[in-house]
């Protein structure tokens, strides 16, 4: 039931995480409307792309951090800490002068986002009790649909007005109160005498990855043009650029995995990337998914408003289409178990990637309802399959590392979309977009990236495939030893 997880004590957890989550996806969807605004105000447009850029590294860094934190202080001190960072690069972000002022700020922003992030996850697992687990999180997935659609609204608002500034100063006390109530609400633990060794080489070599992988994927806005107007770099030149930061990124990040592999103080559960583990195959799923909205997000409202003329509002909310999709899927799969959860984790990315498929087919030729339609079953899909697998996964982690596989499975969904961003970027400039976004370009870049994308959940449903035969086995097993 679902008054399950507001019955008692757990009431007041599910406010804070649910709040935690929301107030890191609000801010993520509230800068990309105000930052035309901000950069008219203070300058720095040849930064423009490096304020989502560099949140994102802080993210990540934050959410691969969370577990350590917690595991350090505990969770009321861990998630408290958390919230006042949040909080800070929140306030200063609001006073910035200057883009750099602004920059740094985002930095201290996103690393207070990922630690909530993760450590949200980690609670989830530890809080709730596998049978009502599922709830819980299909109600933390609604927050990011929600914060789809108050985010740009927010920001459209502060924008239009003239007061970027209020985008930041609203949510100021809504998070200086939600750090207070976490630290009233969460139960204190134990913490161990000696502080854990920070891992300062792998989160280092993390954030290179993360930032190359950034770069690739805006190389051609970052690069911009030289004083004759002509681009920096020929077509061919930035392609290869792309693709060796792309390079640089995952050799970077096997070798941030290979480390952690053999470290006292780890950032991810025992062989995380491992097929032959049922964790290893479900962080596989996370990567494919994040990789395949992310491509989807960033070329539904480009697509829409060049090849069918739709407006820059109507072809922004497509992506909230796919987003409240995703929650409605996550709420109406939340109750089931047993073959209906094994059926959601398979069906899921065989509707991603049939409404892909079909949506490369029609992207150009189809009409809205139906672009719209496909969309809508690309969020259900892994909406469905997103909720269970992660539920799974943390009921299937190694003992001893519950905690850590919940934190980290964030890591993992935003370093796929980190990746995936590069890798659109990379094929629609292959397929010639660097050189401008007249309807042909376009339709041929979107007809690359929207096909390679369809493999994602494609692959996804192979690697689902085994792992339910894996966890078969194990319950098989479970079985005839009692």
């Amino acid at each position: 039931m679902w008054s399950e997880i507001f019955r008692g004590e757990r009431a007041a957890y599910t406010v804070v995480l649910t709040l935690g989550v929301g107030l890191h996806a609000i801010d993520v969807f509230v800068i990309s409307s105000i930052l035309p605004t901000v950069v008219g105000d203070i300058g720095g447009e040849a930064y423009y792309a490096w304020s989502t850029m560099l949140y994102m590294v802080a993210s990540i860094l934050g959410t691969a951090g969370g577990g350590i934190l917690k595991a350090a202080i505990g969770a009321r001190r861990g998630y408290a800490l958390g919230g006042l960072i949040f909080l800070a690069g929140t306030a200063v972000c609001g006073l910035s002068p200057s883009m750099p002022v602004l920059l740094a700020a985002r930095l201290v922003q996103g690393t207070g986002g990922g630690l909530l992030l993760s450590q949200s996850l980690a609670l989830v697992s530890e809080l709730y009790p596998a049978d009502i687990r599922t709830r819980i999180l299909a109600l933390i997935s609604a927050v990011w649909g929600v914060a789809a659609l108050i985010g740009p609204l927010i920001g459209g608002i502060f924008a239009e007005i003239g007061w970027w500034r209020g985008a930041f100063w609203s949510t100021t006390p809504i998070i200086a109160g939600f750090t207070l109530l976490a630290w009233l609400s969460l139960p204190g633990q134990a913490v161990p005498g000696r502080f854990p060794r920070f891992p300062i080489r792998r989160m280092g070599m993390l954030a290179i990855a993360v930032l190359a992988a950034g770069i690739s994927g805006s190389a051609g806005d970052m690069l911009g043009n030289g004083e004759t107007g002509e681009p920096l770099l020929s077509p061919a030149a930035l392609l290869a650029v792309q693709g060796a930061l792309l390079l640089l990124s995952l050799l970077l990040l096997i070798r941030t995995f290979r480390l952690d592999a053999t470290a006292a103080t780890r950032l991810f559960p025992p062989r995380p990337l491992a097929l032959r583990t049922p964790v290893g195959a479900a962080y596989w799923i996370f990567l494919l998914f994040s990789m395949t909205h992310t491509a989807l997000g960033m070329f539904l409202p480009l697509s829409l408003q060049v090849l069918h003329g739709v407006s820059e509002l109507a072809a922004g909310y497509s992506v909230a289409a796919f987003a409240l999709s995703w929650t409605a899927a996550s709420f109406l799969t939340a109750s089931w178990r047993g073959r209906a959860e094994r059926r959601a984790i398979l069906g899921g990315p065989l509707l991603t990637a049939a409404s892909l498929g079909l949506l490369t087919l029609f992207v150009d030729s189809g009409s809205i309802p139906v672009i719209y339609a496909l969309v809508i079953g690309a969020g259900l899909g892994i909406g469905m399959a997103n909720l269970h697998l992660t539920s799974m996964t943390m009921r299937l982690a190694e003992p001893g590392h519950e905690i850590l596989t919940a934190s980290s499975i964030p890591t993992v969904r935003s370093l796929g979309i980190s990746l995936g961003a590069a890798a659109a970027g990379l094929v629609a400039n292959a397929a010639g977009m660097g050189q401008g976004i007249d309807p042909e370009t376009v339709r041929r870049a979107v007809l690359w990236v929207y096909g390679l994308a369809t493999l994602c959940p494609a692959v996804s449903f192979g690697l689902a495939l085994l792992l339910l035969r894996m966890t078969g086995r194990r319950e098989a097993v479970a079985a005839a030893a009692k």
